[in-house]
């Protein structure tokens, strides 16, 4: 049976959004409560496996914690998304970082023509 996965917007300042931001630092991420900055938690099967910041629609920046995550999620939540985009009529960003800490890089040309997307070969800064 094909797992099921599910997505939940998680409100800033509730004891869901505290649990969230403490897995999220298991893997070396931080989520920031901004008030334009929605945070969707990601489940399959009922157990959490990553979770996407909304920045601005329609741009999503996922994350996805190297233990629990399956290559099938990444391509499902990426499948999500366009099918989502399409649906309400617009392109859908995807923000991925381009190395992590060690150099590596995450999401090569390879990987991001397996997920159907296109590199467009711009980067996102923001102000500190």
């Amino acid at each position: 049976m094909k797992p099921v996965i599910e997505y939940k917007l998680i409100p800033r300042g509730t004891p869901e959004f505290e649990e969230l931001q403490r897995f999220a630092g298991t893997f070396n991420h931080t989520i920031v409560a901004h008030p334009q900055i929605n945070v969707y938690a990601h489940y399959r099967d009922g157990v959490l496996f990553g979770y996407s910041e909304h920045v601005f629609i329609p741009t999503i920046y996922p994350a996805f914690h190297p233990e629990f995550t399956r290559p099938q999620d990444v391509v499902q939540v990426m499948n999500d998304w366009r099918a989502h985009t399409q649906l309400s009529g617009t392109l859908g960003y995807i923000g991925t970082p381009l190395n992590d800490d060690w150099g590596r890089l995450n999401f090569t040309d390879k990987v991001m023509d397996k997920l159907g997307l296109n590199r467009m070969a711009r980067e996102i800064f923001s102000l500190n």
